[in-house]
This record gives structure tokens, sequence and C-alpha cells, in this order.
């Protein structure tokens, strides 16, 4: 008598638990790319992760993607980012550093093409 098999077949799912790329819309790229490295500080527009801003530029036509933040980077001094991107003009009036959730501090920026965005000290 021949022996089944137990092996089961499974498909590969229609989509990943994988962020890829991000998509940021803007009026001008140029602009867009100094505000991201000069005011926000990144070093690049790859992340540690390889996950990549890619920084659509669609002239006039362009409009914020969100009122609120679609995406988070996490800043390792919550209050010493918060008074940096203060000074900088990154912070719209009225914006404090408040809770989020249980374990969570933080408060949203504005990019130059009017993009919200969330920093948080969440820990890894």
């Amino acid at each position: 008598m021949a022996e089944e098999s137990s092996k089961v077949v499974t498909e590969p799912p229609l989509v990943k638990n994988r962020l890829v790329d991000i998509y940021i819309s803007c009026e001008n790229e140029k602009r867009a790319r100094d505000w991201y490295t000069n005011v926000l500080g990144l070093e690049s527009l790859v992340m540690e992760n390889g996950i990549r801003f890619i920084l659509i530029e669609w002239g006039e036509q362009h409009k914020p993607v969100n009122e609120s933040a679609v995406f988070s980077l996490q800043a390792p001094d919550i209050h010493k980012a918060y008074t940096e991107l203060k000074a900088r003009g990154a912070v719209k009036d009225g914006e404090e550093v408040i809770p989020y959730g249980a374990d969570c501090l933080g408060f949203h920026v504005t990019d130059s093409e009017g993009n919200a965005i969330m920093i948080i000290d969440k820990a890894d």
C-alpha cells in the first residue's frame, strides 16, 4: 500500500507583508529633497531597512496626499526633535508632543509640499 503524502500545498500570498517604497507627492522635487535632507535631517531618502522615499513631482497639480500623516519616522529623543524641527519651521503652530497609545509620544510636521508626517519615539 502506497503511503499518502502529508505535504500541504500553499499558494504564495497575493501581497507580501513588506513595505517597498513610499511615494511622496510634491510640487517641486528639488525643494522637497532639500526639505527632507536639510530640515528633517535625513542622510538619504533610502531608509535603514531599504525602503525608499520616491518624490513624485506634479508641479502646480500637486495636492498634499492627506491632512494627517500617512507614515511616521522615529526620533531617538522626541523632545529634542520637536524643539529642533519647530525652530526649523517644520512644526505647525499649536502642535505639541502628545501621547499616542500607551507607550508612544509623537507630533506632526509638515514638509515643504504640505504633506503631514508623524514623528514618534516608539522603541524598536
